[in-house]
């Protein structure tokens, strides 16, 4: 594996983890994140609960296949990262044009109502997702130490990410 590889993993697979352990870290965060699909009106109220547990398994296979140092799993979940990311900038860009302003329940409990922010961070999750695929086709590999910065790197990049919304806010001037 490359250094951009390892990177764009880590990267990759800390968002997923994050947005994963918010979704199904108690009763009252899932009942949320369920809730927050049918504020969307995407999915047919029927379907809403199959829909979100779908989520939350793709997003876990996500991570998964990104934890696995070879390359043909690695493409398969930079591939299925694409798809899903791909999928939620399709929602919420749905959303949008019907006028939901519902909060992301992305990565948790948000007051943030779903905006463009949300369809430009996909779409550079997908480019971090096809870095990821570039990275794959480059041969040779890395030692053990630029590896493990790599991963830091990566997941530091990550966890930033998940926590755009809540620095934004911190900065923002009050009105």
């Amino acid at each position: 594996m490359r250094y951009l590889d390892v990177v764009c993993r880590a990267l990759l697979a800390s968002v997923f983890i994050v947005a994963v352990a918010n979704k199904v870290s108690g009763r009252a965060a899932w009942l949320g994140f369920v809730q927050s699909l049918r504020e969307l009106r995407q999915v047919p109220e029927a379907a809403v609960r199959s829909a979100a547990v779908a989520v939350v398994t793709v997003e876990i296979l996500v991570v998964a296949l990104l934890v696995v140092p070879v390359r043909a799993v690695g493409a398969v979940g930079f591939a299925l990262a694409v798809g899903l990311l791909g999928a939620f900038t399709v929602v919420i860009g749905r959303a949008l044009a019907r006028g939901s302003r519902a909060p992301c329940r992305c990565f948790g409990v948000s007051s943030t109502p779903l905006g463009v922010p949300h369809v430009v961070r996909n779409l550079m999750l997908i480019c971090v997702a096809g870095l990821g695929l570039t990275g794959l086709s480059v041969d040779g590999s890395i030692d053990a130490p630029y590896a493990v910065l790599a991963g830091l790197t990566g997941m530091i990049l990550g966890v930033l990410t998940t926590a755009a919304e809540d620095i934004v806010a911190l900065i923002k001037p009050l009105r």
